[in-house]
């Protein structure tokens, strides 16, 4: 019997523009994005709660499904490749002055774990424009832990 991986992830593609209504985001990509804003509107906390102020940059984001079976290194080259089909629309996204990331939460399910990525994987995203950014979480780790 194959042992549980000693860690979960959830990955999530993020779009940032100085000012560009990033909805097209949406219609490109075949995705629904779990929050999203445009500069300049009025600013809400994730539940809709109004804040004070407004945007300074517009934002959309979506989830990206993890297949069960996947460790991190083989969901990273599956997401590459299908961006890879996209690399037209991340450009002109990048080259007008957005910027483009995955968004990855690593929970640890015990003490220690960790991960390698291969050059020829971080090249691909680099080629892509694509940041990788990486939040680590303890197994003790809780969102009301100071």
């Amino acid at each position: 019997m194959e042992e549980p991986r000693p860690y979960r992830f959830k990955i999530s593609l993020r779009f940032r523009h100085p000012e560009m209504d990033l909805s097209v985001c949406s219609q490109e990509l075949g995705l629904e994005p779990s929050r999203q804003w445009v500069f300049g509107q009025k600013s809400t906390s994730s539940r809709g709660k109004p804040l004070e102020g407004q945007w300074e940059e517009s934002y959309w984001t979506s989830p990206l499904e993890i297949e069960p079976e996947e460790d991190i290194e083989a969901s990273l080259v599956r997401i590459a490749q299908w961006l890879g089909g996209h690399e037209q629309f991340l450009a002109g996204h990048s080259g007008s002055g957005g910027s483009i990331a995955l968004f990855i939460g690593f929970f640890l399910e015990g003490f220690n774990s960790g991960f390698w990525l291969e050059p020829s994987l971080m090249a691909r995203y680099a080629s892509l424009g694509i940041a990788l950014e990486f939040d680590l979480y303890g197994p003790n780790d809780s969102p009301d832990a100071p």
